[in-house]
């Protein structure tokens, strides 16, 4: 730790601002931490120390802001708690904020600069946290913007696919594949070189309109793909970027299934952030753009990102209300009319995003009935399996069965050891964070927690 000379009175501002004690914010800190992957133990000794002028280590910096942030509702940045902020780079003025660009060359520009930044990783903006002020301008910009189809008579999708658009297409669809497999940490760099050095140049080109048009289409499925990866790997305010340049790519391209398909994105990680209203208005804002298409794959992944959002709000009609929309949506469902990027969503698929609701509703009987039915003994992805797993796990600890979900849990500790995913690891650690709160001194809890720590060392508690 580096220690200042003076007491860091910024901090002390925000925090009364905030009217949060010493006790409180180290406890939201964790939680933040926690979501973020990692597991760390600050108390109240540990903020005083902040408060007198020492500077956490590693992440928790950003970790102290982004919990001060969600208590007042709005943005807090380093500089204004008396931290250092990451020095900035050319290429950040280049990124800039996760807004809907005004023009689809603004975003060719800021996709090569993120993405450069993202590979060298030496951009303040590949680190950000999510923007919450960013949601509005995003929905309103794709549904109500301007684009090349609007111009000329609305959305209406190509179906030729011209050369370069289809090689883009079947690159992508391979690291789609691995990222299912693996997790967005084995695929990122990959995917980012291959964005950077073959995507962009084709994106910086001129070409006739409906070559160009499908060109931007696939780099926007690219775009989207960047997004979940950088998703995956904790990088949320990359992730979030990523969707604002695919949007604006889907809408010149004319296709609304695709920029649904991003909203909903938005939503599933506005979600797991915590940011339950604003997920709520991305998923409507995805069935929007999709309801009514060819093809209901989409539509219905729209629906279940709302029940996912209205779950963790308590809303249990409006909950179960979308996903049986969802559902019977569903029973018409022909994957020939879906585009090939939304393959992935199948009944297991819906199935798994129900345990998911039910989980957060405290509902473990039916986490158990749509757990089962979300894998598939063969063709269901190893990432999807650690995460239903923990679904599972977590749906048993709360019926009471303490064997069960120690016993799912630990499955889904071996399934994940190869993901290099985040989110996973956030999984892990949230049900070993309840585990031991609730039997702190069970042989099971501490055989888990001690499993847990062997295959995630940096889970282990580690001061401030």
């Amino acid at each position: 730790m580096a220690t200042r000379k003076d007491p860091n009175h910024r901090l002390a501002a925000v925090m009364a601002e905030a009217s949060i004690s010493n006790k409180g914010l180290a406890v939201r800190v964790a939680d933040v931490a926690r979501r973020d992957g990692h597991q760390i133990s600050p108390d109240h000794v540990s903020v005083r120390r902040w408060l007198d002028g020492v500077e956490p280590r590693g992440e928790t910096p950003r970790y102290i802001a982004t919990a001060l942030s969600s208590k007042l509702g709005r943005p807090v940045h380093l500089k204004e708690i008396g931290f250092r902020e990451a020095p900035p780079t050319g290429l950040d003025s280049q990124i800039g904020e996760p807004a809907f660009p005004s023009s689809s060359n603004a975003s060719v520009d800021a996709l090569a600069a993120l993405s450069t930044a993202d590979l060298g990783d030496d951009s303040a903006a590949v680190r950000a946290p999510w923007t919450d002020t960013a949601s509005p301008g995003l929905i309103t910009g794709f549904l109500f913007g301007s684009s090349l189809q609007t111009q000329s008579g609305g959305f209406t999708p190509l179906t030729s696919a011209p050369g370069p658009a289809d090689a883009i297409r079947a690159t992508a669809s391979h690291l789609m594949d691995l990222d299912f497999r693996f997790g967005g940490g084995h695929v990122r760099r990959l995917l980012l070189f291959y964005f950077r050095t073959e995507v962009v140049p084709l994106l910086e080109r001129h070409h006739p309109d409906p070559t160009r048009r499908e060109i931007f289409r696939a780099a926007a499925e690219v775009a989207e793909l960047l997004g979940w990866s950088a998703y995956d790997a904790g990088r949320f305010g990359a992730a979030q970027r990523y969707y604002a340049h695919g949007l604006r790519l889907a809408r010149e391209a004319g296709d609304e299934l695709l920029g649904g398909w991003m909203l909903a994105s938005l939503s599933h990680q506005a979600n797991y952030l915590g940011k339950f209203d604003e997920a709520v208005q991305l998923a409507r804002a995805s069935y929007s753009a999709t309801r009514g298409k060819s093809g209901v794959a989409t539509v219905c992944l729209a629906l279940a990102m709302e029940a996912r959002a209205l779950a963790n709000l308590g809303d249990v009609r409006g909950c179960t209300t979308a996903i049986h929309n969802a559902e019977l949506l569903f029973e018409r469902h022909n994957p020939n009319d879906d585009p090939a990027w939304i393959a992935f969503f199948n009944a297991e698929e819906l199935a798994g995003e129900a345990a998911h609701c039910y989980r957060d509703l405290g509902r473990s009987k039916e986490v158990r009935i749509f757990g089962e039915q979300a894998l598939d003994p063969i063709n269901t992805p190893p990432r999807t399996r650690a995460f239903i797993g923990m679904v599972n796990a977590t749906g048993a600890l709360n019926g009471g069965d303490l064997d069960e979900a120690v016993a799912l849990a630990s499955e889904a500790v071996d399934l994940g050891v190869s993901l290099q995913s985040k989110r996973h690891l956030r999984y892990l650690t949230d049900f070993d964070h309840t585990l031991r709160a609730r039997y702190p001194k069970d042989p099971r809890t501490i055989s888990f927690s001690e499993t847990l720590a062997r295959h995630y060392p940096i889970t282990t508690p580690s001061g401030d």
